[in-house]
């Protein structure tokens, strides 16, 4: 299940941004821009109110949809990977993405806290 939300998501993403690649296996091994990891994010966001990715809290409610730009944030920016948080005001609550600095999706969480990461 999970494997299928990442592929899905970086078919997504590299439709939705226009990163170069053919392939779903990414963005052809380029870094993606913050602007591209924080669309990446508000994508997941969108799709995680559609599927429920197996990630321990099913799917996530419609408000998750069309939030502000200001709503969605680098959170933490390392070598080689994103942390994007998306902060949903209404429900008081941010969900964490985390992302290769290629633009792959790896997780998703309401704590921030990834294993081998942080």
């Amino acid at each position: 299940m999970i494997r299928t939300f990442l592929a899905t998501m970086t078919l997504a993403a590299a439709l939705s941004f226009g990163q170069v690649s053919a392939h779903p296996g990414g963005h052809g091994g380029l870094p993606i821009t913050e602007g591209a990891a924080l669309g990446i994010g508000a994508s997941v966001a969108a799709y995680l109110v559609e599927t429920d990715a197996g990630l321990g809290f099913g799917k996530l409610e419609p408000t998750w949809k069309g939030l502000p730009d200001d709503a969605v944030r680098i959170h933490q920016k390392g070598e080689g990977y994103y942390i994007v948080s998306i902060h949903n005001a209404g429900e008081g609550r941010t969900l964490y993405v985390l992302m290769s600095a290629t633009g792959d999706v790896y997780d998703a969480n309401f704590t921030g806290k990834f294993e081998g990461v942080n």
